[in-house]
């Protein structure tokens, strides 16, 4: 039989794992925020593969294969028809600036000024195109932006590989998570990760709903200001939503310039001032949803508060970039179960009994209800022998006698 480790020796070892793990996810903490997306794909994706796999009787591998290919070709096509309208709207875009530059130049950088005596050309403090390009596209710069291309490219692969073995087969890779946990503790484990798929589960309906929330307003603000194809901007905004601050940029780019090309269809301003507007209206929808929809709807669906939202996204933005920021908040929730299970742990109370809730979250009985109960209550009491009363006859009874 082999020998039991002593106390300390336990103590050691479980504390050399602890400081090792710490040092393993501060050396991988890249990988953190691509492997959090996968799971948060492939958890998206997982009900649907789910039903088709139940409905078609196909095995999972070629469900998830199908989902995926059905996936990447609704992306493609959708890639494919943004770049020929860019392309053409581009063209129309450049040939509108380069009239710009043209009136600009004749009408107002021929203007001098005079100072001490020295009279001075505008154009002369502009620099000409052809320098100015050569300053810009310069050979370091351009390697830097094809090294970050070619990362970010990396990274994209990466999560979705992971989502693709995950939801394949992921099953498996729960059930033999599972094994590794102590054997008094295997119930514990599983309600841990109940508790946490609920917090998972919470925060993407939020989400949506904060989506269709934005798309809507949206969608309204385009059509009263006359923006061309105001329900494809709702669409879109609802869509593009789940990227924070990308995805809202990118769709308040492209109604800018669809603004600046068509004009608007109700306001009777110049297209140049109706782009501006439209900037300013989703610029300003962007701010309501960032600083009180999305902290107030997060904090409903997470019990978390809506100061820390708003402060873990807009740190997790400034820090990490937006993959982190896209599941601090899920992150943060998961966080609160785990420290709630080892509070009650440390202190031997219930890790599953509900806390206490607030003074301002509970509901106060009507006056009969309360009455009712506490007339229920000494009943109880005085049938226990805990409260002697002296019941009078009451009137009736003395009559009768």
């Amino acid at each position: 039989m082999s020998k039991e480790w002593s106390r300390p020796t336990r103590y050691f070892i479980a504390a050399l794992i602890f400081f090792l793990g710490i040092v393993f996810l501060y050396q991988a903490r890249a990988l953190i925020s691509p492997l959090a997306i996968a799971a948060l794909l492939a958890y998206v994706l997982n009900p649907l593969v789910t039903f088709v796999n139940k409905q078609a009787k196909l095995s999972r591998t070629w469900v998830v294969a199908l989902v995926y290919l059905i996936s990447l070709a609704a992306l493609a096509f959708a890639f494919f028809i943004l770049i020929q309208f860019l392309t053409e709207e581009t063209d129309q875009l450049v040939a509108d600036l380069q009239q710009i530059a043209e009136q600009v130049q004749t009408e107002y950088l021929g203007v001098s000024f005079a100072i001490l005596n020295t009279n001075i050309q505008i154009s002369s403090l502009i620099p000409t195109s052809t320098n100015f390009l050569t300053d810009i596209i310069q050979p370091d710069l351009m390697v830097g932006f094809l090294q970050s291309t070619t990362t970010n490219i990396g990274w994209i692969a990466v999560v979705f590989v992971t989502a693709y073995y995950l939801l394949n087969d992921w099953d498996r890779l729960r059930d033999w998570l599972f094994k590794w946990s102590p054997p008094d503790y295997g119930d514990d484990t599983q309600r841990l990760y109940k508790e946490v798929r609920l917090v998972w589960d919470r925060y993407l309906r939020g989400q949506l709903r904060l989506s269709l929330i934005v798309g809507l307003i949206t969608g309204i603000a385009s059509g009263l200001i006359g923006l061309p194809g105001a329900i494809i901007f709702g669409l879109l905004a609802a869509v593009f939503d789940v990227l924070l601050t990308v995805g809202p940029g990118i769709v308040m780019i492209s109604a800018a310039i669809v603004a600046l090309l068509a004009g608007s269809s109700v306001l009777p301003v110049s297209n140049e001032v109706f782009a501006l507007i439209v900037l300013a209206v989703f610029g300003g929808i962007q701010a309501i949803e960032n600083v009180w929809l999305r902290p107030r709807i997060m904090s409903s669906s997470l019990n978390i508060h809506p100061a820390i939202v708003f402060i873990s996204i807009i740190a997790s933005l400034a820090l990490a970039g937006i993959l982190a920021a896209l599941i601090i908040v899920p992150v943060l929730g998961s966080i609160g179960v785990i420290n709630r299970y080892i509070y009650c742990k440390l202190f031997k109370l219930d890790p599953w009994q509900n806390f206490p809730r607030p003074v301002s979250q509970i509901k106060r009985k009507p006056p009969n209800e309360t009455l009712e109960a506490t007339v229920q209550s000494d009943a109880n009491a005085s049938a226990d022998g805990n409260i002697i009363e002296d019941v009078k006859p009451s009137s009736e009874a003395k009559v009768s006698s």
